[in-house]
């Protein structure tokens, strides 16, 4: 119920004085009688802030502000289009199953969810016909160099469009510019592999060149460590997986060029959080003069 009451308040925010009473009463709406809970529905109010609302002309919203509710997309990091989504979601699905699914989300809220390089890149190559562009926020830029466990195949999609990678430190051995040295373990790995990778050389330089960026961000650091911050713990690495329907997945963890499996720590991150990325990373990216 309050997964409920927060969906109605983001839909009409004319309902946060009604539904703000019902904050001091979840505890006896989940335990008490009937009576009770009309009683101090009754007690906090609620009734009248109903009757006004009910009395007064509501907010109106126009088509593109219900569009763009609520889900964090790239181009609106603070708004998207959830609210349509659930109504197709939930198109012929019974009533019935309704509170299921909003205690389900309730559930899920108090998980965080932990992700290994290994899930991270068995995501990514199960996804990669629905990713549009991937935007990698990194501490140092040797990280990008493992080909063994993410081999960027995604780069060859037809609907894929680019990587931008944004590295905060400088390499730390100058053996050439940091693209160079991507492409040159890339291309080295597929031709220990060539029958599986065929096509990708076959246009090779043709693609990384066009759908691989890596930016050094040594002017925006500070921006880059609030970016990697995540809750007031220091990370590495923030990868954002922009879908080709304008979600955003994002992904932060604290891996090293020499960390182990043990030393990784990475997460998917939460929904506020994700918002609160988004536009710090906009605002990056545009520095560097990137645009979607």
């Amino acid at each position: 119920m309050q997964t409920t009451a927060t969906l109605l308040t983001e839909a009409n925010p004319a309902l946060v004085k009604v539904l703000k009473g019902f904050d001091k009463i979840w505890k006896v709406i989940d335990t008490s009688e009937p009576a009770e809970v009309a009683k101090q529905i009754t007690a906090q109010g609620i009734v009248k802030e109903l009757e006004s609302f009910l009395t007064t002309e509501p907010v109106i919203f126009t088509a593109d502000q219900f569009d763009n509710f609520m889900t964090p997309t790239y181009q609106y990091p603070i708004s998207g289009q959830l609210y349509n989504k659930i109504g197709n979601i939930l198109q012929g699905v019974a009533p019935f199953y309704l509170d299921t699914v909003l205690q389900l989300i309730d559930n899920l809220k108090n998980i965080t969810p932990r992700v290994t390089p290994g899930e991270l890149a068995g995501w990514e190559s199960s996804h990669k016909n629905r990713i549009s562009h991937i935007i990698g926020i990194v501490r140092k830029p040797e990280i990008i160099l493992d080909v063994d466990t993410f081999d960027y195949t995604f780069l060859w999609q037809e609907n894929f469009q680019k990587m931008l990678i944004i590295h905060r430190d400088k390499p730390e051995i100058q053996s050439g510019p940091i693209h160079q040295r991507i492409a040159d373990c890339l291309k080295a790995k597929f031709e220990s592999e060539r029958v599986k990778y065929e096509r990708e050389l076959n246009s090779f330089d043709e693609i990384v060149n066009e759908k691989l960026t890596i930016e050094s961000g040594k002017s925006n650091t500070d921006k880059i460590d609030r970016v990697l911050l995540y809750r007031d713990v220091a990370m590495n690495n923030l990868w954002i997986y922009i879908m080709n329907s304008g979600y955003v997945v994002p992904f932060i963890d604290n891996a090293t060029s020499g960390s182990t499996a043990a030393d990784i720590y990475g997460t998917s991150l939460a929904y506020d959080e994700t918002c609160a990325k988004l536009v710090d990373i906009k605002e990056l990216c545009s520095d560097i003069g990137f645009t979607l």
